[in-house]
C-alpha cells in the first residue's frame, strides 16, 4: 500500500492520516516512519499545527495511536533543540494529559518525551519544565498518573544540564511529606525520584537527612519488592552525595538496617541491599584516620586534625592533671615501666582518657589514630615545683605512646591474619582445580571402557 501523497502545507490532514494508519496493524510500521520523517523536517511555522494535533487524540484511540503520539514528541525534540523553547509548556501538557493511560507502554513513552525535552531544549529555564510536573505531583489522586509523573519528574532532574540545587532542596521535604501519605499510592516510583534528588544536590541539613534515612529503613521492610530496591538505591545514593559531617552519624543505624534485610528473597533486591550495605561501610568511622599532607602545619591548638569536623562526636580530650608529690625520679621510672590501656582513676592520676577506652574503640576497626599534642593545651594544676609539672607531662605522653604502640600492633597482626587466609584460599583453589582435573580423566577412562565393553566381540580379546 503506498503513501498519499499530500501537499506540504496541510500538515493537518497529513498528521491525521498517519494517526489512522497506526490504528491497523498492516500499516503500523509505515505510518510509524512517515510521521517521525514528518515531525524531523517540519517548519517552524507548523510547529503548533503538529502539536494540536498531537494533543487531539484521547483514551478511546488504540493504544499504538497514544504511545506514537507521546513517543513523536520524543523525535520532534532531538530534532528542533532550542527552537521549540515557546512550545515548552505545550509538549509538557500534552505528556501529562497521557500519564493516566492505563497502557505502561504509554506512561514510560511519557518519561522518554520528558527527558529529551530537557535534554535538547535548553533555553528556558529549567523551572519551566519542573513546576507543571511538580504541581501535578501532588494534585494527581490516579496511580497511574501519581506513577508517571513521579518518574517523570526523575527523569528530568535526571536529564537536566543545571538545576538549582537549593529549589530541590527545598522539594525534598515536600516529597518525604507526601511518600507519608496514604493518598499517594506510587510509593516505589516517589522513592527512586527521591534518590535521583538526593544525589543531584547535597543535602546539607540533618533534620532533613534524619528525616530521608527514617524514611528509607521504614520501606526497607515494605511488601513491595520495588519499594524495598528503591529504599536501598536511596541509602546507596545518599551514602555517596551526603555531607560526609552528617553521614557519619547514621552510619551505624544505616549499616544495621541494611545488613538486616541484606537477604531480600528478590535477587535484585539482594544485590541493590549489598551495594548500598558496601557503600555505607566506605563512610569513614567515627575514628577514621584523618591526618594532614606532609608539610603542612598542625592546627594552632597543637591537635591532630583528628574527629574536628564530628559535630558532637567522642572527642579524646585530658582531664586536669592534679599535683604530684612524687620526685622526679620516681616518675621517669614509672614511665619505663609497662602500663596497661585502661586504667582506673585513682591508678593514673597524672593523665586519664574522659571516656572509657571500650567507648572511644567502637566502630574503630584497627585503625591508627595519631595524636599530636601541644604541651601548651595540657590541663597541669600548679605544683610546688616545676619537676613536677615536667614528670606528669612525660607520663601523659608515655600513656599516649604505648597507646599507640598497641594499636599498631593489632592492625599489623590483622595484616599478617589477611595476609595467610588469601594464601590458603589461593591453595585451597589450586587443590581443587586439581582435583577436577583428576575427575576428569577418571571420566574419560571410564567412559572408553564402557565404550570397549559395548563392542561385540571384545571379550573374546580380554
Amino acid at each position: 500500500m503506498g503513501v498519499t501523497k499530500i501537499p506540504t502545507g496541510n500538515i493537518k490532514t497529513r498528521v491525521n492520516i498517519c494517526l489512522n494508519k497506526l490504528s491497523d496493524r498492516d500499516t503500523l510500521s509505515m505510518a510509524t516512519n512517515e510521521l517521525e520523517g514528518i515531525a524531523r523536517a517540519l517548519p517552524s511555522d507548523d510547529f503548533v499545527p503538529f502539536l494540536s494535533c498531537l494533543s487531539t487524540t484521547d483514551s478511546s484511540e488504540k493504544s499504538p495511536v497514544r504511545r506514537q503520539c507521546v513517543r513523536i514528541l520524543s523525535v520532534l525534540s532531538a530534532a528542533h533543540g532550542d527552537a521549540l523553547s515557546p512550545h515548552v509548556a505545550r509538549m509538557i501538557s500534552a505528556v501529562l494529559r497521557r500519564l493516566r493511560d492505563p497502557d505502561s507502554a504509554v506512561r514510560a513513552a511519557c518519561v522518554d518525551a520528558v527527558s529529551s525535552i530537557t535534554t535538547h531544549v535548553t533555553q528556558p529555564p529549567f523551572s519551566v519544565i519542573l513546576k507543571p510536573l511538580v504541581d501535578a505531583l501532588f494534585q494527581e489522586q490516579d496511580s497511574n498518573a501519581q506513577m508517571g509523573v513521579a518518574l517523570c519528574v526523575s527523569a528530568a532532574v535526571d536529564a537536566a544540564r543545571e538545576v538549582d540545587a537549593s529549589e530541590l532542596r527545598k522539594l525534598l521535604p515536600r516529597i518525604l511529606k507526601l511518600i507519608k501519605k496514604d493518598c499517594f499510592k506510587a510509593k516505589p516510583s516517589l522513592l527512586v525520584l527521591i534518590g535521583r534528588i538526593v544525589s543531584t544536590c547535597c543535602v546539607k541539613s540533618r533534620s532533613l537527612l534524619s528525616s530521608l534515612f527514617s524514611i528509607a529503613v521504614e520501606f526497607l521492610s515494605s511488601e513491595d519488592w520495588a519499594a524495598r530496591k528503591a529504599a536501598a538505591e536511596v541509602l546507596d545514593k545518599a551514602a555517596a552525595a551526603a555531607d560526609r559531617d552528617l553521614a557519619v552519624e547514621f552510619k551505624g543505624s544505616c549499616v544495621a538496617a541494611l545488613e538486616s534485610r541484606r537477604f531480600d528473597k528478590v535477587k535484585v533486591v539482594r544485590e541493590t541491599m549489598n551495594q548500598a550495605l558496601e557503600r555505607w561501610r566506605d563512610v569513614p568511622d567515627l575514628l577514621e584516620e584523618v591526618t594532614s599532607p606532609k608539610g603542612s602545619t598542625s592546627s594552632s591548638s597543637g591537635y591532630s586534625p583528628v574527629l574536628l569536623s564530628m559535630r558532637g562526636s567522642v572527642t579524646p580530650q585530658l582531664r586536669k592533671v592534679t599535683p604530684m608529690k612524687s620526685s622526679v625520679s620516681s616518675c621517669s621510672s614509672s614511665g619505663s615501666s609497662q602500663k596497661s590501656i585502661v586504667r582506673s582513676d585513682q591508678e593514673k592520676k597524672p593523665c586519664t582518657l574522659k571516656h572509657n577506652m571500650p567507648e572511644v574503640m567502637k566502630n574503630f576497626r584497627s585503625r591508627v589514630v595519631p595524636f599530636n599534642f601541644n604541651s601548651d593545651d595540657l590541663d597541669v594544676g600548679y605544683g610546688d615545683s616545676t619537676h613536677e609539672k615536667m614528670g606528669s607531662r612525660m607520663e601523659e605522653f608515655e600513656d599516649l605512646s604505648l597507646i599507640r604502640d598497641q594499636l599498631l600492633q593489632i592492625e599489623n597482626q590483622q595484616s599478617t591474619l589477611l595476609d595467610i587466609l588469601q594464601k590458603f584460599i589461593g591453595s585451597s583453589q589450586k587443590g581443587m582445580n586439581s582435583l577436577e582435573k583428576r575427575v576428569e580423566g577418571l571420566e574419560k577412562v571410564v567412559d572408553e571402557m564402557s565404550q570397549d565393553l559395548a563392542i561385540p566381540g571384545t571379550w573374546k580379546y580380554m
